[in-house]
């Protein structure tokens, strides 16, 4: 079921430059949101993808397989879980941020301006919280990240 917009009433006075200036960025803004959640998922992609690479390299160089066998195995398998997990949170980023860009089919009728502006409405939300989804995993990925490095540097 949806909801109806409040009406808001235009005042009878012509508008001002001020207004028009104001009205027009209204336009621009709306006609250009999902072009900027693509742009800013395309940026998320990027940043997890980096952040991946330099994760993986540092692990490489770091020689924790050596390491591991010194410590009990349930603790090999809590380290290999914390070194693991920052990598599994920035999949969860790339997979939401790629969701962005999934074609969905969505009804409408072009004929309809209400209904037009509806689904419009409806692909800006879904997009906007596929790209929520993924700048939160993107962040929590960092937090064993910063619990994975303190730890390496007291080992």
């Amino acid at each position: 079921m949806a909801t109806e917009s409040p009406t808001i009433e235009v005042q009878p006075e012509p508008l001002t430059a001020l207004d028009r200036f104001w009205l027009e960025r209204a336009r621009n803004a709306a006609k250009e949101s999902v072009g900027a959640l693509e742009e800013a998922a395309k940026q998320l992609i990027a940043i997890a993808s980096l952040s991946q690479g330099i994760y993986f390299a540092a692990i490489s160089f770091g020689d924790i397989k050596k390491a591991l066998p010194q410590f009990a195995p349930a603790w090999q398998w809590t380290i290999t879980g914390a070194l693991v997990l920052p990598l599994v949170c920035w999949l969860v980023a790339l997979a939401f941020a790629i969701r962005v860009f999934v074609p969905q089919i969505y009804a409408t009728n072009l004929d309809s301006p209400e209904l037009a502006r509806e689904t419009y409405d409806q692909v800006a939300a879904y997009k906007h919280a596929q790209l929520r989804r993924a700048h939160l995993a993107l962040a929590l990925g960092f937090v064993p990240l910063i619990g994975n490095v303190v730890a390496f540097w007291r080992m």
